[in-house]
C-alpha cells in the first residue's frame, strides 16, 4: 500500500499547497480521496490521470474537497471513463454541476450514497482490501476513511473534524493516521468553532488510537508546530513523493 499526497493545505492556506488530496494504491487499484479545486492538475504533476483511478471517496461537500470534481468529469468523458464516487448521502451532485453550466458530465458519475455513522462500517468491499467509514466532527456531515488490505495494513484518514473518539476507533490498528491539523496549539476554541483539530489534539488522537505514524494535513496560513509527539513518528507530507506502508512497519 502506498500514499501520494497531492495536495495538503486548506481551503485559504498558501496556494502552493493545494487542496487535501491523497491517492491510495492499494492491490491493483488506485482510490483518489477529495477532489478540491485543482485535483486534475495536481493528478496531472504527479505523473497520474483521471484514467488511472479506480474509485474516488469524497469526505464532505466544502469546495476544498469536492470543487474539482467537476473538471474530473469532464476529462472523465472526454476519455470514455465512468467515475465511481462514494461520499455522504447529503452531496447534491445534481444541483453542484447544474450551478456549473455542464449538467450533462453528471452523467459519468456513478455517486454511491453513504449514511453517516458513528461506528465503523464498510463501504466497499473486493478480494483485496476494504473501505471502511465514519462520521467525523464538522461543520457539515463528513466521513473519515479507513482503506484496509485484507492481509493487516492499513490507513485511516479523518477529513476535517474537531478531535473525534470515532476516528480514534476507526484508526485502530493501524499503521499510518493521516489527520487533519488546522490549527496549532493554542488555538482549539477558534479551531474547534469551524469543525477543526489543533496539530497537539492529532497527535493525541494519534496516540489513543495506538498508530505509529501521523501525517498532518490540511494546514492553513501558519506552518503546523507539532511538538511532544512522544512516540509518535511524524510524516512530513509531500506532493507528488509516496509514502510505503510496508516500509514503515
Amino acid at each position: 500500500m502506498r500514499i501520494i499526497p497531492l495536495g495538503v493545505g486548506g481551503w485559504i492556506s498558501n496556494p502552493l499547497l493545494g487542496n487535501t488530496s491523497l491517492i491510495i494504491e492499494v492491490g491493483n487499484s488506485r482510490i483518489l480521496i477529495d477532489a478540491g479545486e485543482c485535483t486534475y492538475r495536481a493528478l496531472r504533476i504527479c505523473g497520474f490521470d483521471i484514467d488511472k483511478m479506480d474509485l474516488i471517496l469524497i469526505t464532505h461537500r466544502h469546495g476544498d474537497h469536492i470543487m474539482g470534481l467537476s473538471t474530473l468529469a469532464l476529462y472523465a468523458r472526454s476519455v470514455g471513463k465512468s467515475l465511481k464516487v462514494y461520499g455522504p448521502r447529503d452531496i447534491d451532485l445534481p444541483k453542484l454541476f447544474d450551478a456549473l453550466g455542464i449538467p450533462q458530465y453528471l452523467s459519468v458519475i456513478d455517486f454511491h450514497p453513504i449514511d453517516l455513522s458513528p461506528e465503523p462500517m464498510t463501504v466497499f468491499l473486493n478480494h483485496s482490501y476494504k473501505i471502511s467509514a465514519v462520521s467525523t466532527e464538522h461543520t457539515v456531515p463528513s466521513l473519515a476513511f479507513r482503506i484496509e488490505e485484507l492481509n493487516g495494513s492499513c490507513v485511516t484518514y479523518s477529513s476535517d473534524t474537531r478531535p473525534s473518539m470515532n476516528v480514534m476507533n476507526l484508526a485502530k490498528g493501524c499503521t499510518l493516521l493521516i489527520h487533519e491539523t488546522s490549527g496549532n496549539p493554542g488555538t482549539e476554541d477558534a479551531s474547534h468553532l469551524h469543525g477543526h483539530s489543533t496539530t497537539s489534539e492529532a497527535i493525541q488522537i494519534a496516540r489513543e488510537a495506538g498508530v505509529k505514524y501521523l501525517m498532518p494535513v490540511h494546514y492553513y496560513v501558519e506552518s503546523p508546530i507539532l511538538s511532544n509527539a512522544q512516540g509518535i513518528n511524524i510524516i512530513i507530507p509531500v506532493p507528488c513523493t509516496p509514502v510505503d506502508i510496508q516500509k514503515l512497519k
